[in-house]
């Protein structure tokens, strides 16, 4: 008999390192944030890395909050984050094709 533990989707150390800052920002849904939050719950070295990154957040907002971009940079920013997504949209579908 499959109980739920064993129908929880698991993820290695490296996906969980790689949407460590989705995480951080919850930008994942709240499924992605379960399977990610029991990932950092059992591994001790992800547990650390991620200790690490909300750390480092902590004193950026510390240091920055009262910090404005202009809006020419934000905008700049903008595009170049849904370059990206873009990219990573269309590595995805090749990734499946081959698969």
């Amino acid at each position: 008999m499959i109980g739920p533990e064993s129908d929880k989707p698991k993820l290695d150390c490296r996906e969980v390192l790689e949407e460590v800052y989705l995480y951080l920002d919850q930008e994942c849904s709240d499924v992605r944030r379960t399977v990610i939050r029991d990932h950092l719950d059992e591994c001790s070295p992800c547990l650390s890395e991620y200790g690490i990154e909300q750390e480092v957040r902590a004193i950026v907002h510390r240091c920055c909050s009262q910090e404005k971009a202009p809006d020419e940079v934000k905008e700049r920013l903008r595009r170049k984050l849904s370059a990206i997504e873009q990219v990573s949209e269309l590595f995805g579908e090749v990734a499946e094709r081959d698969r």
